[in-house]
């Protein structure tokens, strides 16, 4: 079983492995408050009662029970990389990536949420990379060969264009727009 802090309490992530034993090791102070629960994988429905039995005995709630289906994933927090992310090098965000410096070719950036580069974006973005297609993707200059937005992709042709200021490339009707930013 997983156990992770959320602002309105504890979130448990039980799978196929957890059985009413493993599940008394819990700590009782941390199901002393709001107590939610993911069945990630097969979870028994014994081990679910052995579960409740716990909060109830700690003096908690089981305020949600989400069904295998069901399994929210927790929103990320912003990254912020304060360097420039070399060719070869690669960074991974659950929420949104934020770039202080350039992306050199070569180098990876991934994000479920938005990606903004302080700097010129030479390497692969990958903004909304779990499916979100209201991401875009920021940068003082972007000469990257290859930007993606959930699952489009949009390729840099022959031409070279000179465009000065920053760019902004987001998803419109299912295709990749790169346009200059007007703030």
């Amino acid at each position: 079983m997983k156990t992770r802090g959320t602002r309105n309490g504890i979130l448990l992530s039980l799978d196929a492995k957890d059985t009413p034993e493993t599940v008394q090791g819990t700590q009782l102070e941390l199901l002393s408050g709001k107590v939610f629960v993911e069945l990630a994988e097969r979870a028994s429905w014994a081990t679910l009662k052995a579960l409740e039995a716990l909060v109830t005995e700690a003096g908690g709630t089981l305020a949600e029970v989400r069904p295998p289906g069901a399994v929210v994933q927790a929103r990320g927090e912003t990254q912020i990389v304060a360097r420039t992310v070399r060719s070869g090098g690669r960074v991974e965000s659950r929420g949104s990536a934020i770039i202080i410096g350039d992306v050199n070719a070569g180098a990876e950036v991934v994000a479920e949420d938005d990606i903004i580069v302080l700097g010129t974006l030479r390497g692969v973005a990958h903004a909304g990379a779990g499916g979100n297609e209201a991401a875009f993707i920021w940068a003082q200059q972007v000469q990257s060969k290859q930007l993606r937005i959930a699952g489009a992709l949009a390729q840099a042709g022959g031409d070279s264009k000179t465009v000065s200021g920053p760019e902004v490339a987001q998803l419109h009707n299912g295709q990749i727009i790169l346009r200059p930013w007007e703030h």
